[in-house]
């Protein structure tokens, strides 16, 4: 074998085992599907590289003088070509080197490769690249021209990815302001977004160029949302603002830091004011979902606090009056009825039942909200009129009631703050009792306290079992006797009734 050959098969076995040794690292390092798939084009490289050679020493003397020999160096430099880039990008040298892996730049760099072995390929064959590339210039001229759109969508996705104005994951819209997406994809021609409607759209990197682009998570993922409402010229704007804010208070996705704001920014012709309430969110990609929930709870809390949106007239409606006695009448009726079912005022006579219907003051809550916190004062009783609501203790649920029932009692009674959160399962309609009722009660009927602290012994050990599980520091286990004493000495200190 002359020194020729020998080089030759040299250099031919020394690329077989790098190319072998590369792709056990990227195997090893990297289990993507999409890896796997891209390996198969270097490895059928090398099975013709080494059909060729061998065809080269059994029958090079039956083919035209170097052609096995050119075909596997070429087989073998587009092997080596590919398993360099994919080593570089998937098997984590970039990221140790702290240098972007972009598809662009792969695809730029895999170019520049598979360019260099194509001129190495023609060099070795004997071909002159640079008379070629001076001849050629007409032609590349041509192509230029013809492929200008396209250079230019590579040379403006080259400075996207140099000034990256956005990355992948980042949500952005043009100046259009017609839809806005997540960016899922940067390549050398466009950049791919999904939007809300689960549309795939692809945006060119030139008109990305000569757009002005939007970014709303960065440099931060805060971004501020604004939902409007109107109201009434004689509701005070701070009774609108403090219903507000205390709907937004209940959902977690608004952030606390900044705070929401609630501005008052026009007096519309139609006497209605508009106020403008604006949050901050970092979940961009459910921001329709929760501007929703921000005029659901709206809804429910400026309902609470008798405050009405205006609606504009089309028309004329004729009502028959009702007066405001009878209304109040039908109330007081219904409220009775349901406190006759309420087992901790079963001890009130119809009278007195009567007496707290005609005081009590109905309220609805939107499904999720809280209607009681853990740890807060109270002052009033809520009985269940319709609807769930669930149990919860230091963030774990413990149980649920359903209509009708009543909750708050231990805080009314006792002065206690609030053992337990109560949130509405579905939509939830109270009515509500304040302690200056049964203040007025107590001290007409002074036998109704030793009546009420039974009754709340009762329910308080009927509930212990599951408090104990979720509360860090457990109620006591007392004697029924012995816990209705203590709830009796407790009401009448809080109600003075000794």
């Amino acid at each position: 074998m002359n020194p020729t050959d020998f080089t030759y098969y040299w250099w031919i076995v020394v690329g077989i085992l790098t190319s072998g040794l590369a792709i056990f690292f990227i195997k090893k390092s990297s289990v993507a599907a999409a890896v796997r798939e891209a390996l198969r084009f270097p490895l059928w490289c090398l099975v013709v590289t080494v059909v060729t050679a061998l065809a080269d020493y059994v029958a090079a003397d039956y083919a035209p003088p170097a052609f096995f020999r050119h075909a596997s160096a070429v087989s073998l430099a587009l092997a080596l070509g590919r398993l360099s880039v994919l080593a570089f990008f998937d098997a984590g040298i970039a990221n140790w080197l702290g240098l972007a892996a972009e598809r662009i730049f792969r695809d730029i760099i895999q170019g520049i490769v598979y360019a260099a072995v194509v001129f190495l390929a023609l060099s070795w064959a004997g071909v002159q690249i640079t008379s070629l590339l001076v001849t050629s210039a007409l032609f590349t001229a041509i192509i230029g021209l013809a492929l200008q759109d396209t250079l230019g969508n590579i040379v403006a996705g080259l400075t996207l990815q140099v000034q990256q104005p956005f990355e992948v994951g980042d949500w952005i819209q043009l100046d259009d302001g017609q839809r806005a997406g997540e960016v899922i994809e940067i390549n050398w021609r466009a950049v791919k977004i999904f939007t809300l409607d689960q549309e795939q759209v692809t945006i060119p990197n030139g008109l990305l160029a000569k757009s002005q682009i939007v970014t709303y998570t960065k440099p931060s993922a805060l971004a501020r949302q604004t939902v409007f409402v109107q109201s009434s010229y004689h509701i005070p704007p701070e009774r609108v603002r403090a219903a507000v804010l205390t709907a937004l208070h209940d959902i977690p996705e608004i952030c606390a830091d900044p705070a929401p704001v609630v501005a008052t920014v026009a007096f519309l012709e139609n006497a209605t004011i508009r106020y403008a309430i604006r949050y901050f969110i970092t979940n961009f990609g459910r921001r329709e979902a929760i501007a929703s929930l921000v005029r659901d709870r709206v809804w429910y809390a400026l309902d609470r606090a008798a405050v009405d949106i205006p609606l504009p007239l089309s028309g004329i409606e004729l009502r028959r009056p009702v007066s405001v006695e009878a209304r109040a009448h039908q109330a007081a009726v219904a409220g009775e009825a349901l406190l006759s079912t309420v087992p901790l005022l079963a001890c009130l006579s119809p009278t007195e039942r009567l007496l707290v219907a005609r005081s009590m003051h109905r309220q609805r809550y939107a499904p999720g909200e809280s209607i009681v916190r853990q740890g807060e004062p109270g002052d009033a009783l809520f009985i269940l009129e319709a609807g769930v609501v669930r149990i919860e203790v230091d963030g774990l649920q413990v149980g649920q009631m359903n209509a009708p029932d009543c909750f708050g009692e231990m805080a009314l009674m006792t002065g206690e703050p609030r053992s337990a959160t109560i949130r509405a399962v579905g939509e939830v309609t109270v009515q509500t009792i304040h302690r200056d009722i049964f203040c007025h009660l107590l001290r007409t009927n002074p036998r109704l306290a030793e009546a009420f602290s039974q009754v709340l012994a009762e329910r308080l050990e009927a509930r212990r079992a599951g408090l104990e599980a979720a509360r860090i520091a457990a109620i006591p286990a007392l004697h029924l006797n012995e816990k209705s004493s203590q709830l009796l000495a407790q009401i009448k200190r809080l109600f003075a009734l000794e």
